[in-house]
Parts: C-alpha cells; sequence; structure tokens
C-alpha cells in the first residue's frame, strides 16, 4: 500500500501543479458561467430594445384589439398596402408588418412580413389574439351572449402527480423541467469526466513507456501497484477539478443572476386584451402565450427542486464518476501498455467509448421515459450505468435498481482490474515487441505443465 500511495502522490503533485491544469481549474468555470451569462446578458438587451410593428388591416376590425406587448409597439395604419412597404420597409421606421387579410374569417391565416427574423414571442402573441376575436365574433354571430363566452373560454389546467407503489405523493409536474436539466447535465458531466481522465490515463502510461520511465519504476513497484497509484492518482485530480468548477460555476453564475440580471427571468406582465368589436370586456387567458415566449434558461435549476432526494443524487455522482472512472481508465490503462506508439490510440478509444457514447445518445429517450425497460437494462449494464443511472435519479427510482447498479459495476471494476492488470504487467514487459491478441488471450488461460 505504501508503494501505492508513493505513485498515487507522485501522480497526483505532478498533475495538480501543472500550470495547464491550474489555468484550466479556474478558466474553466468562467467559460462554462459564460453559456449562462451571455443568455441573460442577451435577454436583458433585447428588453431594452423596443420593435414597431405596423398593422394593415383589410377587415378594419381586427387590428384594434392588438395591443403593445413586450417590446412590441403596434401601429395600425388603414391605408397603407403590403406592396407599399416592401422595398422601403427598412426606411420606414417598422421592424415588421402584420397583414391581417380581408378573408381571414375563411382562410384563418395572417402573413408578417419582415427583413429580420421574427420571433415566437410576437407570432404567437398575434396568433393568440386574431384566434379569440375570430372565436368571438363567430359565437357573438351566432347569437351567443358575452356571460356564455366567458363560461366556456376559461382554461382548465390539468396537473400531474406523482405516487410510490404505496400511495405516497412523491413529485408533481412543475419540477419537471428542472429534473431534465439535472439529469442531462449531470449525465453529461459524468461522461465528460470519465472520458477526459480515462484519455488521459492511456495517454500517460504510453508517455512512460515511451520514454522509458516506466521500465524504472517497475524495478521497484509491481505493474499492478503503478496502474492502482496511476488511476488513483489521475482520479483524485480529476474529482478536485470537477468540484472545484461545480462551487465556482454556481457561485458565478448565481452571483451574475442576483446582482446583474435580476429581472431577466421575470416575465413580462401580459397586455389586458379588450374586444372593442362590442363595448363589453372579454378577460382573455393568455397563459398559453406565457409558455411559449418564457425562455426556460439553465438557471432555473436553482429554484425549489422538490422530490429530489440531494443526499442519493450527491453520494450517487460521486460513486459512479469514482467506479466509472476505475473501470474505464483500467481499460485505457491496459490498452496503453499493450501499444507503444501514440498514435495508435485512436483506433482503441473509439471502441471502448461506444458504450458511453450510446448513453448520450439514448439519454433523452431515457428521460422521457425513464422507467422503461430499455432505461433499467441501461442503467445496469456496467459500462452505461454511470451516465443513465445518474440521469433517472432526479426522476425517483426504486432503491433496489440503484443498489443493483452499484453491485453490477463494481463486480465489474474488480473483474477489469484483474484482467488490465495482467495486459499491463505483460505490455511493460514485453515493451518495443507488439503484442498479439493470441499473446493477449494466452495471460488468461491456465498455463501448460512442462509433462
Amino acid at each position: 500500500m505504501n508503494k501505492i500511495a508513493l505513485i498515487f502522490k507522485r501522480e497526483f503533485t505532478t498533475r495538480i501543479r501543472n500550470k495547464a491544469f491550474l489555468l484550466m481549474t479556474f478558466l474553466g468555470p468562467l467559460l462554462i458561467a459564460a453559456i449562462f451569462i451571455v443568455p441573460m446578458w442577451i435577454q436583458k438587451m433585447q428588453k431594452n430594445v423596443i420593435k414597431h410593428v405596423a398593422i394593415i388591416d383589410e377587415t378594419h376590425i381586427l387590428a384594434q384589439t392588438i395591443n403593445d406587448y413586450q417590446t412590441y409597439r403596434f401601429t395600425n395604419i388603414p391605408d397603407a398596402t403590403v406592396e407599399g412597404f416592401r422595398e422601403n420597409l427598412a426606411e420606414s421606421g417598422y421592424d415588421a408588418v402584420l397583414f391581417i387579410p380581408r378573408n381571414i374569417y375563411s382562410s384563418q391565416a395572417a402573413i408578417i412580413y419582415s427583413h429580420v427574423w421574427v420571433d415566437d414571442a410576437l407570432r404567437a402573441y398575434v396568433s393568440y389574439v386574431l384566434r379569440r376575436d375570430l372565436e368571438y365574433m363567430a359565437l357573438i354571430k351566432e347569437n351567443v351572449d358575452v356571460e356564455t363566452i366567458k363560461r366556456v373560454s376559461t382554461p382548465v389546467h390539468v396537473g400531474v402527480q406523482k405516487w410510490t407503489k404505496e400511495g405516497r405523493y412523491i413529485d408533481d409536474d412543475d419540477s419537471f423541467g428542472k429534473k431534465v436539466g439535472i439529469a442531462f447535465g449531470g449525465a453529461f458531466l459524468l461522461y465528460m469526466f470519465i472520458f477526459i481522465y480515462g484519455v488521459l490515463v492511456l495517454r500517460g502510461v504510453i508517455e512512460e513507456k515511451v520514454n522509458r520511465v516506466v521500465e524504472i519504476v517497475v524495478s521497484s513497484v509491481k505493474p499492478l501497484q503503478l496502474m492502482a497509484g496511476k488511476i488513483l492518482g489521475i482520479g483524485s485530480v480529476g474529482l478536485i477539478q470537477f468540484v472545484t468548477w461545480t462551487i465556482l460555476t454556481v457561485g458565478i453564475v448565481y452571483v451574475a443572476q442576483v446582482t446583474i440580471f435580476p429581472d431577466v427571468y421575470n416575465p413580462v406582465p401580459l397586455p389586458e386584451m379588450g374586444y372593442s368589436i362590442t363595448d363589453n370586456q372579454l378577460d382573455a387567458d393568455l397563459s398559453t402565450v406565457q409558455n411559449v415566449t418564457k425562455i426556460e434558461y439553465a438557471i432555473d435549476l436553482f429554484e425549489s427542486l422538490e422530490g429530489i432526494n440531494w443526499t442519493v443524487m450527491i453520494l450517487s455522482f460521486i460513486f459512479f464518476f469514482i467506479f466509472g472512472y476505475i473501470l474505464y481508465a483500467s481499460i485505457f490503462a491496459a490498452i496503453g501498455a499493450v501499444i507503444d506508439q501514440d498514435t495508435e490510440t485512436q483506433q482503441f478509444v473509439l471502441p471502448v467509448s461506444i458504450p458511453l457514447i450510446i448513453s448520450i445518445v439514448l439519454l433523452e429517450g431515457v428521460i422521457a421515459n425513464p422507467e422503461s425497460t430499455l432505461a433499467f437494462a441501461l442503467s445496469i449494464i456496467p459500462f452505461t450505468s454511470p451516465v443513465i443511472m445518474l440521469a433517472r435519479l432526479p426522476f425517483g427510482i426504486p432503491y433496489w435498481e440503484l443498489t443493483l447498479s452499484v453491485v453490477v459495476l463494481l463486480i465489474t471494476c474488480f473483474v477489469f482490474v484483474y484482467i488490465s492488470s495482467k495486459m499491463y504487467r505483460a505490455g511493460i514487459v514485453h515493451y518495443g515487441k507488439k503484442m498479439s491478441f493470441k499473446s493477449i488471450l494466452a495471460l488468461f488461460l491456465p498455463k501448460k505443465s512442462a509433462d
């Protein structure tokens, strides 16, 4: 154990003092935080930009109920034509033109002309207003009174609540989007760190073989001790870097959101929609538009995440990070030991990485249906379980499934560490001599007796 500790200390101190490592440890959170902060800044800038929309209404009725909304200012121009705006829209002072044809009652269609991209907020708002106006007018035409229209226009919210098999309430749909973010974020981070530091082990082994450093080291320590110390040392560096990234990124984004962009994610109050077609006021439910126009950013993950057992989540992340890393690092270490040139690594990295890549490819389907047979199978298979199980945890899974996944991963780790240690030792001993598949297979077959 002392020799493993010495190798561990050497790997740990060498890499943690590396200038590139220190630079990325503190520069990484800034780059990740920028992914969150830049959209906040853009959103804040957009709130200060007023866009003017001209309305050409051939019905001379529907434009009356289109009020200013968010950063859009609507102006009804009775005598204007689309052709008049076509060539001089940029010089007209308007950013877009809303054309309401006289046959909209039958065509159910209007057009927004613009030289720039029209966002979904404007399209959703205009569509909603025109649809409600047309519905209102059709009902009035059928002699339906205003009070009846109010009653039938009442929206119905259908919520979702999740129970355990014992009937205990554990979840609702309010935090579902945030849990999806947690699942995607946690699974992707785990994939990234396992892959990056697993490949780092591979390159470290090859580098030491090429420089002949390993021949000096193995004269005083066993190959298994060398491999274990290297894997644990690099893994510890990766874990420290991950924890540092997480703390700094969360801190930077939180401070920026609270101090610089406090109102970015507050939805703009929707305007009252008066139906001036008659003198009556009809309350319009704009929750649909509200949901369409509200942009869900990853910062929402910091708000009320009910139903997640954070103790289990954090401990599971640490476990799957450590043992998922050990599993792949041992495989990469064995590969590094049996090849002699860095140029040969690419043909081996892809096949080993395929299970991790499959995990990411199937991640969306697993999150959409975390209780499916496919999700269960992938969370038990040790090569995909670190990513998939972590993605399923926010949605609540039976503890026996988590326990089974942990046990299978542990057993697989021990098996592959044993296999990799034999390959690692043989690869070091046979440096300069290319190992064939037959020679690798012979390592695990019973040796023939001298008789």
